[in-house]
């Protein structure tokens, strides 16, 4: 793929972290304390979504009206938990970025978590000083598969969409980020596989999309231009 792209925006959660395999543990542990049983299976339908539609969604399969604020405070103290210790990365995560910080590309994380939020995860893997900028849901009037988490993301990079590539692993930042007008959507999924199929690409890998973005070592890219300023916001609580 020969591109002429100048930044990268990238999902957080399934993408760059593990933690689609964590919150497929804690779910079902999480719904059972609000006094409700659901199947594994369901918590699938619970991918990419934002914690305002997990409890839509939660709400419509046990039939009875679940907090928001309740389910988010519960599920945060119940991931708080599994991720004490370590934050797992997805594989390739480091080359990937090293790959970036070769060719000087500016990158930002759109995610549907809130932006402190998001922060402390980078923070706690040891990735938040890799990004020039994290936006989260909170930063803009509309979720996931809305478009403004990435659009917010390239104006933070001081670009355009379409002078961006955006890689997500799940079919509703997909949809995000071709509505957004990215240049390409690259589609690395996680633990759900792609139902749409409407990403501009599929990679199995960050490895298979560093080749796909020709960001190898061996396949060295054009790009001059510096890293800009980061934006980052404050501290979580």
């Amino acid at each position: 793929m020969t591109l002429q792209f100048t930044g990268v925006i990238l999902d957080l959660d399934g993408l760059l972290l593990d933690t689609e395999r964590l919150q497929f543990e804690v779910g079902p542990a999480v719904v059972t304390a609000f006094g409700y049983n659901l199947p594994a299976t369901f918590f699938y339908s619970l991918v990419g979504v934002d914690r305002a539609e997990c409890a839509r969604l939660i709400s419509l399969e046990v039939g009875a009206e679940i907090d928001e604020v309740e389910l988010n405070k519960a599920w945060n103290a119940a991931m708080n938990d599994r991720m004490q210790d370590e934050i797992p990365l997805r594989p390739g995560v480091h080359a990937f970025l090293d790959a970036l910080d070769e060719k000087k590309f500016p990158r930002a994380v759109a995610t549907n978590s809130f932006t402190a939020r998001a922060e402390w995860k980078l923070r706690h893997a040891g990735l938040l000083h890799r990004f020039n900028a994290v936006v989260g849901a909170d930063l803009v009037s509309r979720a996931k598969p809305a478009p403004d988490v990435y659009i917010e993301a390239a104006n933070r990079l001081g670009l355009h969409p379409s002078d961006c590539v955006a890689l997500d692993d799940s079919d509703l930042g997909v949809r995000a980020a071709l509505a957004a007008g990215m240049l390409k959507v690259i589609q690395v999924p996680d633990m759900v596989a792609s139902r749409d199929l409407i990403a501009h690409h599929q990679a199995s890998s960050l490895d298979e999309a560093q080749e796909l973005l020709a960001l190898a070592p061996s396949l060295r890219g054009s790009a001059t231009l510096p890293i800009a300023a980061r934006k980052i916001s404050g501290e979580m609580m």
